[in-house]
């Protein structure tokens, strides 16, 4: 399964993917009321990728991405890269994949699995990202 190379590759398509997931409002507003942090603690390489729906970000707007972040999370997710990639390509059953131990979930996971549904819509940006950043090997 395609994994990042490093860090700084997989800091680089999250920060260009989320530049434009914020302009999708119709999205945004909904996980917007979750009022949820989400941690993503991605393995192989290490990033620690927080989402906050709490409070909003410099710009004013609710949902910012920020790496290493001092926010609380309500939700800490840990993966491997290769299996973050592949959920954010819609092509993950995250349910066999906790059954499974490739994803973990720390904190309310019925709020969690919740989330699910308000972000299907995100799953046709991320691979668009790819194919920007000429990543097309990372592709499932």
């Amino acid at each position: 399964m395609p994994r990042f190379e490093n860090a700084e590759q997989l800091k680089a398509v999250f920060e260009r993917f989320w530049n434009k997931v914020i302009e999708l409002e119709d999205v945004m507003q909904k996980l917007a009321k979750s009022k949820v942090v989400v941690r993503f603690d991605i393995e192989d390489p290490d990033v620690q990728v927080t989402i906050n729906f709490r409070e909003p970000g410099p710009d004013g707007r609710v949902g910012t991405l920020s790496f290493e972040s001092e926010v609380t999370p309500d939700i800490v997710v840990w993966s491997k890269s290769e299996t973050t990639n592949k959920f954010w390509q819609g092509k993950l059953n995250t349910t066999i994949a906790m059954a499974r131990g490739q994803v973990k979930i720390q904190g309310p996971v019925a709020k969690a699995l919740g989330l699910l549904s308000k972000i299907k819509p995100l799953y046709k940006v991320y691979p668009e990202v790819l194919r920007e950043m000429g990543l097309d090997h990372m592709l499932v």
